[in-house]
C-alpha cells in the first residue's frame, strides 16, 4: 500500500512538474485598464501559484472563526 501511495504521490509531482514548464511564458497581469503603474508581468505558473495561496489563506480566514469555536469546546470540555 505504500508503494502505491509512494507511485501515485510521484506521479501527481511529475504532472505538476510538467504543467509547470509548460507555462513559463510571460503574462502581463493589468488590474486597472489603462494606468500603467497597475501592470505586473511575470511567467503564468506563478499567477497560477498566487492565486492558489490566496485561495488557501482566504479559506483559511473563513474557517477560522469555526476553528476556535471547536478549540474553545473542547477547552470547556476538559479534553
Amino acid at each position: 500500500m505504500r508503494f502505491l501511495s509512494f507511485l501515485f504521490r510521484t506521479l501527481i509531482f511529475i504532472l505538476v512538474l510538467v504543467f509547470a514548464l509548460a507555462n513559463t511564458h510571460p503574462v502581463v497581469l493589468t488590474l486597472l485598464p489603462g494606468v500603467d503603474g497597475l501592470r505586473f508581468e511575470a511567467p503564468m505558473v506563478l499567477w497560477i501559484l498566487a492565486i492558489f495561496v490566496l485561495g488557501v489563506g482566504a479559506a483559511f480566514l473563513f474557517m477560522l472563526p469555526t476553528f476556535i469555536r471547536g478549540w474553545r469546546r473542547e477547552k470547556s470540555n476538559g479534553n
